[in-house]
């Protein structure tokens, strides 16, 4: 019997890849920081050189600024979205555990319908 057909093998294949994916995982924070360094001391030697474009053999960088929002009073804020109807300003995405906690105190929510996912809780030894 092949030894990724049993269960005991198919736990010792997931805790194998599960190993892989958290030494990834860390390759690619390492990776970028390394990158979000890089890319910070780009734009600082840029501007202050008064460059907002260059290019070499390998690659092409430009600067580019933009705005973002960051929320200091998310109660005005949701008042403003309420009173305009400007519901585009938000992600269109429910919180799973707001949701649940909703569903233990009450039917549902309407507009919205419970799916089931199963997934495997994993603990390593």
């Amino acid at each position: 019997m092949n030894n990724e057909t049993t269960i005991d093998g198919l736990l010792n294949k997931l805790t194998e890849t599960r190993i892989s994916l958290r030494e990834l995982q860390e390759k690619e924070r390492d990776l970028k920081r390394t990158k979000n360094d890089l890319e910070s001391r780009i734009i600082a030697d840029l501007e202050s050189q008064g460059i907002d474009r260059v290019g070499n053999g390998s690659c092409t960088i430009s600067i580019k600024k933009e705005v973002v929002p960051t929320v200091e009073d998310w109660d005005t804020v949701q008042k403003y979205i309420r009173e305009t109807g400007r519901f585009e300003l938000l992600h269109k995405r429910m919180s799973a555990t707001a949701f649940r906690e909703i569903l233990q105190l009450e039917l549902g929510v309407p507009g919205v319908k419970q799916t089931e996912l199963t997934r495997i809780l994993f603990r390593s030894k």
